[in-house]
């Protein structure tokens, strides 16, 4: 089987279109990956540090039970802590929700600025043509 030929380029912005094209449909395709392995990544350590006071619940107990705690300030601080804890929930619920928004501002303004780069082409454009056929009629 023979070799593909060549892509014929008919400027240098077509290099660099077909250039900027292949990068970032392989990072599209690769992003996948890197959020699963980040992902991956993240749940293991979160299961680490669960294990960890899991693993360690015989021994607390023991050390614990020797202290002699009343029950009732065993409860007392368990409500107190599960009031801290329901907090901590809320400000991880806010934060998410911080990082939701920020992502769709960020997309947001990525669109607009696309939207105005656009626009400032076609301005451009415009202006070039405008100047070709001025040059263009003194030099008659």
């Amino acid at each position: 089987m023979g070799k593909a030929p060549a892509t014929q380029y008919l400027s240098v912005c077509d290099v660099w279109k077909d250039s900027v094209h292949k990068v970032v449909t392989k990072l599209e395709y690769q992003t996948p990956i890197y959020l699963q392995a980040y992902t991956q990544i993240h749940t293991e350590f979160l299961h680490c540090v669960d294990n960890l006071f899991g693993t360690c619940y015989l021994w607390q107990k023991q050390y614990f039970d020797r202290l002699g705690l009343d029950k009732g300030v065993v409860n007392a601080y368990g409500q107190l802590y599960n009031s801290w804890i329901d907090q901590c929930m809320q400000g991880l619920d806010a934060y998410a929700n911080y990082k939701k928004v920020q992502a769709e501002m960020a997309i947001d303004a990525m669109k607009v600025g696309n939207e105005m780069l656009h626009s400032w082409m076609d301005v451009f454009g415009r202006t070039v043509s405008s100047w070709n056929s001025w040059f263009g009629r003194t030099n008659v």
